[in-house]
């Protein structure tokens, strides 16, 4: 399985911890992750790790929807006429239509940004400059300011100049908007499923993507390998946050480390498994025919952390309802419980 190389096709890949192909935008070093070439055109994923200042100005997209997830520092985003703070595992979710912008603001401030289209991926090439280091330079690296008035060269983005810094400052949400708008979730709020030892949140789903996209958080203990499967109709991509999450595509393994990657493209087989004690991964799911089979899987909780002592693992359930699914079962160990 090739590493942090892009592949430029649709095909099983990983990327390690920011070692993806990467150029200089507004103070921040982007490491493409995914892009349109992977991806039919469907979508890319960029870490963004910046210092105090860097950062997007107000930006605007015609057709993409774009899906912010913090992981190290502190972002201030400006969505239309407010402001949000965001920490670690904080996120948010910006439709077509909505303008936003964020400034970093904390030293090595880092977040994964996923957007459908290709646009965006192709301007931040475009706008950005070719960088070999990992973060960005203590001086000369410059800040969201110098894209202020930077030409996109697409009709999907316009770049608006730089946001209101006195917009009233609010905290991120608590639940799941009904419809689609622009939001933010505070870390481990949004709609939350207990599958046996593994809680599933979903930080988007379909209702706030229209079908484009789901984002999925999951967590859990160490624990055995789910039963090896493949999808026809959509792409899934993994990404560890905290522990080790274990991937197998028929007789090759790998192990994600916090910051790695892997892309899965439809009619993969594939299967995961949790090895630390306290594991946590985000997912993109493009589009999001899924999401029904995990609230037939799962059970809807209160709990924000996974429980200590699991529930039934109903894969029953979904074999009784298998045909509805986008999922084709690949053998392996029967499920306890199923």
């Amino acid at each position: 399985m090739e590493f942090n190389t892009l592949p430029g096709k649709a095909s099983l890949y990983g990327i390690r911890n920011g070692q993806g192909p990467r150029v200089l935008l507004g103070g921040m070093v982007a490491s493409a992750y995914a892009t349109e070439a992977e991806t039919d055109g469907n979508f890319s994923l960029h870490m963004l790790t910046g210092g105090i200042g860097a950062g997007l100005p107000l930006v605007r997209h015609a057709d993409t929807l774009s899906s912010l997830f913090i992981l190290d520092g502190v972002l201030e985003l400006t969505l239309n006429d407010r402001r949000v703070r965001l920490s670690r595992g904080d996120s948010a979710s910006i439709p077509p239509g909505a303008a936003y912008a964020f400034r970093m603001m904390r030293p090595h401030s880092v977040a994964i940004m996923a957007q459908t289209e290709a646009a965006p991926g192709r301007i931040i090439a475009g706008l950005g400059q070719p960088f070999e280091g990992f973060i960005p330079p203590e001086t000369g690296a410059g800040q969201a300011e110098d894209l202020s008035s930077a030409v996109p060269g697409d009709d999907d983005t316009q770049i608006l100049g730089m946001p209101d810094a006195d917009a009233p400052l609010e905290e991120p949400g608590t639940a799941l908007p009904e419809g689609i708008e622009p939001f933010t979730l505070a870390a481990g709020e949004g709609t939350r499923l207990l599958v046996a030892d593994q809680l599933f949140t979903f930080a988007a789903a379909n209702a706030q993507t229209g079908d484009r996209m789901l984002t999925l958080q999951t967590e859990g203990p160490a624990g055995d390998m789910i039963p090896p499967h493949k999808h026809l109709l959509h792409d899934e991509m993994f990404f560890c946050l905290d522990g080790a999450v274990r991937l197998r595509s028929g007789e090759t393994e790998v192990d994600l480390a916090p910051g790695d990657f892997l892309f899965v493209p439809r009619g993969t087989p594939h299967a995961y498994q949790f090895l630390k004690p306290y594991t946590r991964m985000v997912g993109w799911l493009c589009p999001g025919v899924f999401e029904e089979f995990f609230h037939c899987l799962g059970e809807p909780t209160e709990l924000r952390s996974y429980p200590q002592t699991p529930g039934p693992f109903r894969f029953d359930r979904v074999m009784a309802r298998i045909d509805e699914f986008d999922m084709v079962p690949l053998g392996g160990p029967a499920p306890e419980g199923a």
